[in-house]
């Protein structure tokens, strides 16, 4: 391995070419010790401009060199110290949807370590400088024949940045057609998620890309893996200095898919733009899944037949079936039939905990499907339709299969159309569904008089944390309406017997002064309440007084937001006077009558640090209730 920022060196000298690693000076080198401590490694896939030197003219290194330029100052300006990790710019509030569940983790932005800020270099595995070149010594040989079985898995490891060089040196041998770039490029791809994999022969100018564009326009396409037999039968077709290299690398590969995808625990499969197409190609790939447990297909283009084809790729993959926890199919384009056929292979996936099909186009016809299955899924503990279709019709049948889901902790049908209808049909059931955590209704059409029959289920949902309810996507076109004083009112008389509550959301309704007055004179009542949102109603000074006789009497609450409303200097100086005589954090009360960008709802994660629920209590409640406007997915 050599240093990046002594590569960047080189490449700016005049008439500079790449070192053999026998002539490398001491301070080019760097110790595989710094990458096991965390140091960032490069890996550079690119063509041999000759047998006896890969770049005589130097062409690559001036190319290599730029790119590391500006990767290393983009580092240096990206990063911060890391005691900050946790000081994001958002408002607390409710807990994200996506901390529960095995299997599940959210990835961090990056951030440097001081010490590491002070020497942000990286460690670069380019063949050339990286391996004994001939003539070798007997030494050399044996390091060089070991570091040569283990060069797959430095390029696969998910840790690795792998840059293709793809464009060939004038007179070589194209990038596609060589047999090591083949498997080197295969194998960079196996690993799957966010690893940084890319084509810099996209790029056809540098002069004026900095480092995030070029990191948009280059990144390499991922298609569904070969499995070492199709592999063997490709690189049959590619050019090979030496004919013993291709049996190598038939081997090599043959270990690498082993380690990557017979291993895999969580295969993230994410943005790849795939459609029907890719997932007639993916039964390879699962069949050699033995102890997968998390996929995600979330974000592609997959469609009914995508989705028909995947479940008979799963069917056929009895191993996959076996070990599979979590499936996520969020924003793709299914529909009630892909549903449907999903639905039929959903009991065969024997220990599923969790199904994700978010952002999709399911209507009834596929929610009644789903629902008939769901009771056949003991373990199913988390269930997310939200952004669809699916009206009072599909919310009723969904609602009789909740109780019958013993385990089932979260159920997200936020922004589809269900009215006060199917609100009603399901706060029936809500008591009965005794591990229920999480129930999310925000941006459907549920006005007060839904309100009013989940109000009345609220108390007797002893597990319930979070919960979310909403207006619709239309206005009154649909003879909805969000809610209002009246409902704000019947919320106001369940919150006194939720002793519990600690983080309640009214943001983007109809609540004015009258139903403001009645949360006020409740909210002493909730011994807990932390956090509240009110952003985005019509409260007036009237309102904000009442709050401001309440504030001193709730000795938890410490973060209070009225952006958006039409409140006057009156009302703020108010506030913010019984706010700082109660001794609470004055940049926690947020009252600016300036817009905010509340576009976009994520569920439980729009606003709010994580919650933290201490393990003696876990009887917790966290109520959002919000009712913004949604664009009717027809209209798109």
């Amino acid at each position: 391995l050599v240093w990046g920022s002594w590569l960047a060196r080189e490449a700016r000298k005049k008439g500079s070419v790449v070192t053999r690693r026998q002539d490398l000076p001491p301070e080019a080198i760097c110790s595989c010790d710094e990458v096991a401590g965390g140091r960032p490694l490069l890996a550079v896939s690119y063509c041999w401009a000759t047998r006896t030197h890969p770049d005589p003219e130097g062409e690559q290194l001036r190319l290599l060199g730029t790119l590391l330029d500006r990767w290393l100052s983009w580092r240096k300006d990206h990063s911060r110290p890391s005691q900050d990790r946790t000081q994001h710019a958002r408002s607390p509030g409710i807990c994200g949807q996506d901390e529960d569940l095995p299997g599940q983790h959210e990835e961090d932005e990056f951030i440097m370590e001081p010490a590491t800020l002070a020497r942000s270099d990286v460690a670069v595995l380019l063949d050339w400088c990286g391996l004994h070149q001939e003539p070798r010594t007997p030494s050399e040989r044996h390091t060089f024949e070991a570091t040569l079985r283990q060069v797959g898995r430095w390029y696969a490891h998910s840790h690795t940045s792998v840059w293709l060089l793809t464009s060939s040196p004038l007179g070589a041998e194209p990038y596609g057609q060589r047999g090591w770039t083949t498997f080197e490029r295969a194998v960079s791809l196996l690993t799957a998620g966010s690893k940084e994999v890319l084509d810099i022969g996209k790029l056809e100018k540098l002069d004026k890309l900095d480092w995030q564009k070029i990191l948009e326009r280059s990144r390499a396409h991922r298609s569904p893996s070969l499995g070492p037999a199709d592999f063997a039968k490709e690189l049959k077709t590619k050019h090979f200095s030496w004919r013993r290299d291709r049996i190598i690398l038939e081997d090599r590969y043959s270990e690498v898919f082993q380690d990557v995808i017979g291993r895999a625990t969580d295969m993230n499969l994410a943005r790849q733009s795939w459609g029907d197409v890719e997932m007639r190609e993916l039964h390879t790939m699962f069949s050699a899944c033995g102890h997968l447990q998390r996929l995600d297909l979330g974000h592609n283009r997959i469609g009914d037949l995508g989705a028909e084809q995947l479940a008979k790729v799963l069917l056929c993959c009895p191993r996959l079936l076996r070990t599979l926890l979590i499936m996520e199919l969020a924003g793709n384009e299914i529909g009630d039939r892909g549903v449907g056929c999903l639905a039929s292979a959903l009991p065969s996936v024997l220990h599923i905990q969790q199904l994700g099909l978010d952002s999709n186009f399911i209507g009834d016809d596929g929610a009644s499907q789903l629902a008939l299955v769901l009771p056949s899924c003991p373990g199913l503990q988390r269930i997310s339709l939200g952004r669809n279709e699916i009206g009072d019709n599909g919310a009723g049948e969904l609602a009789l299969a909740m109780p019958r889901c013993s385990r089932l902790q979260q159920f997200d049908l936020s922004e589809n159309e269900v009215s006060d209808i199917g609100a009603e049909r399901l706060a029936a059931v809500l008591p009965r569904c005794e591990n229920l955590e999480r129930f999310d209704l925000a941006r459907n059409c549920v006005g007060d008089r839904g309100a009013l029959r989940l109000a009345a289920t609220l108390p007797k949902c002893i597990r319930l944390q979070a919960f979310g309810l909403g207006g619709h996507e239309i206005g009154e076109i649909l003879g909805g309406s969000r809610i209002g004083d009246g409902g704000a009112g019947l919320l106001a008389s369940a919150l006194l017997r939720c002793e519990n509550l600690r983080r309640l959301d009214l943001s983007e309704n109809q609540i004015g002064d009258g139903g403001i007055a009645q949360l006020a004179a409740a909210m002493p009542h909730c011994g807990s309440l932390a956090e509240m949102d009110l952003c985005g109603n019509c409260i007036a000074d009237g309102g904000a007084g009442r709050l401001a006789e309440a504030v001193p009497r709730c000795g938890t609450l410490d973060w209070l937001r009225l952006l958006r409303n039409p409140l006057g200097a009156g009302g703020k100086q108010r506030l913010h006077e019984a706010w700082k005589a109660a001794g609470k954090p004055e940049e926690r009360l947020l009252c600016s009558q300036k817009a905010t960008n509340v576009e976009g709802y994520d569920g439980w994660a729009t606003w709010g640090s994580p919650l933290v629920v201490p393990e003696e209590d876990s009887q917790d409640e966290i109520i959002a209730i919000k009712g913004t406007t949604r664009l009717h997915r027809t209209s798109l």
